[in-house]
C-alpha cells in the first residue's frame, strides 16, 4: 500500500482505529459527544471509518462545516448529508416537517437556503430537522458533524458574539429535547478547541453557559502499538520494503512518532520513494530529522498560528509562548513552580493564576500533559515530536 500523508483516506486505506472506535460508539450509546485532538492526528478519518461502517441499527450523517459561516448552512448541509441517504422511515415520511416549515417561510419548496427570511428562521428549521430525523427514522442516528469549533468561530466573526451564543445554546437545546428517546446522537469534532471560543465568548461577550456540559468529552491522541505495526506492514513489508529487527522498529516509530498516522506516513513514504529494500529502526531517527526542516511538511506551524489567533483573544498569547518555549527545552516533567519562575522572567506577571489559567488552556488544547503523581503539578509537552519541532523552530 502507497503511504498518501495528508490526503484524503477513505474506506481499506484508513488503518486501524478500532479500537478508538468501539470507545466512542460504547460513549455514544449513552450521550452525545465531543471530540478533540491536535490538527492532522486523525479525526476525519476516524469519522469516516465510523460513517462507512456504521453500527448495526445506527445511521450516520457525516457534515464537513469548516467554511461554513452563518447557522443556515449547516442546517443545510445536514439537509443535504441526511437527504442523500434516501432513508425512509416506517411511516413513509422523510423530511417532511422541514420541508414544510420551509415551504411556509419561503413559499417554494426547498431550494437555496440563503434566502433572508430562510437565513433568520434557522433555529425553527434546524428544530424540525432534527425532529424529523430523530422521529422518522427507522435506526438511531448519529450526526457527526467535523470541525465544528471552526464552524462557530466563523459564526462569530461574521455575526457577532450573540450569533455565537444563541447557536451554542440552541443546539443544546435541541440534544436536550431529542436525546433522551435514544433515537439521536451528536459526534461534534474540530481541531480548534471549542473551549477556547466559549472562552472568548464569556470574556467578550458576557456568555454565561456551558454549551457542552451534556457531553462526554473524548480525545484522540497516538495510534497503539497494534495499529503502527498494521501500518508498517502494509506500507513497508507490502511494498517488498524489510524491516530489521520489525519489533524493535515499530516502537521506535512509535516513540519518535508518538503514533501520529500523519508522521507515520510521511516516513514510510521516503522509504517507499527512495526505494529501499531494507530499513532499520536508525533509519526512522534519519528520516524524521532530515524532515524536521522540510517546508512543503506542515507539522505544528498550526498550533504555533493557533497561539498568536485565537490566544491572542484572551491575552494569553504571550504567556502561552513562553511556557511552550520553557517546555520544548524540556523532556521530562516540569514543576509549576518552575514554570512560573519563568514566565515572571519574560513578562509581568500581576497575577500568578494568569499563568496557571493558560497552563490550563494548554492542557485542554492538546498542548501540553500534567502529571500530579508527586503530590503537585507537573508539566510537559503531549507530544515529543511536538516538543522537537518546537525547540527547532519557537525555542
Amino acid at each position: 500500500m502507497k503511504a498518501n500523508p495528508a490526503g484524503a483516506l477513505s474506506g481499506q486505506a484508513i488503518l486501524g482505529r478500532q479500537r478508538e472506535i468501539a470507545h466512542l460508539r460504547r460513549e455514544l450509546e449513552k450521550k452525545s459527544v465531543l471530540l478533540t485532538a491536535e490538527r492532522r492526528v486523525g479525526k476525519t478519518c476516524v469519522l469516516r471509518k465510523m460513517a462507512e461502517n456504521p453500527s448495526i441499527g445506527w445511521t450516520p450523517i457525516l457534515c464537513w462545516v469548516e467554511s461554513v459561516r452563518h447557522p443556515i448552512e449547516c442546517v443545510e448541509r445536514i439537509y443535504a448529508e441526511a437527504n442523500a441517504l434516501h432513508v425512509r422511515s416506517p411511516k413513509g415520511v422523510w423530511l417532511g416537517r422541514v420541508k414544510s416549515a420551509y415551504q411556509a417561510i419561503a413559499g417554494t419548496q426547498v431550494a437555496g437556503w440563503k434566502l433572508p427570511p430562510i437565513r433568520s428562521e434557522w433555529k425553527r428549521l434546524l428544530h424540525d430537522l432534527i425532529s424529523d430525523i430523530a422521529e422518522n427514522t427507522g435506526n438511531r442516528v448519529v450526526v457527526m458533524i467535523d470541525e465544528f469549533p471552526q464552524m462557530v468561530s466563523n459564526i462569530v466573526d461574521d455575526h457577532g458574539g450573540a450569533a455565537g451564543r444563541e447557536f451554542l445554546d440552541t443546539l443544546r437545546e435541541i440534544r436536550q429535547e431529542f436525546e433522551p428517546s435514544g433515537r439521536i446522537r451528536f459526534l461534534l469534532s474540530g481541531s480548534i478547541g471549542l473551549h477556547l471560543i466559549v472562552q472568548h465568548l464569556k470574556a467578550e461577550h458576557g456568555y454565561k453557559g456551558n454549551p457542552t456540559n451534556d457531553m462526554a468529552i473524548e480525545r484522540l491522541s497516538g495510534m497503539t502499538i497494534e495499529d503502527v505495526q498494521l501500518m508498517c506492514r502494509k506500507y513497508l513489508d507490502e511494498e517488498g520494503i524489510r524491516r530489521d529487527c520489525p519489533g524493535e522498529f515499530d516502537e521506535r516509530m512509535l516513540q519518535l512518532t508518538d503514533g501520529l498516522p500523519i508522521y507515520i506516513q510521511y516516513v514510510c513514504e521516503r522509504f517507499q520513494e527512495s526505494k529501499r529494500q531494507q530499513v532499520s529502526p536508525d533509519d526512522v531517527d534519519v528520516e524524521l530529522r532530515a524532515m524536521m526542516d522540510n517546508r512543503e511538511i506542515e507539522w505544528f506551524r498550526n498550533a504555533a498560528e493557533r497561539i498568536e489567533t485565537y490566544y491572542k483573544r484572551l491575552g494569553a498569547n504571550r504567556r502561552a509562548s513562553a511556557i511552550l518555549k520553557m517546555l520544548s527545552g524540556e523532556e521530562d516533567f516540569v514543576p509549576e513552580e518552575a514554570v512560573l519562575d519563568y514566565v515572571r522572567s519574560q513578562m509581568i506577571v500581576e497575577d500568578d493564576d494568569q499563568v496557571r489559567s493558560t497552563l490550563e488552556i494548554l492542557l485542554d488544547d492538546n498542548y501540553l500533559l500534567c502529571d500530579t503523581s508527586t503530590g503537585r503539578r507537573r508539566y510537559r509537552f503531549r507530544y515529543g515530536i511536538m516538543r522537537w519541532w518546537w525547540k527547532i523552530n519557537r525555542g
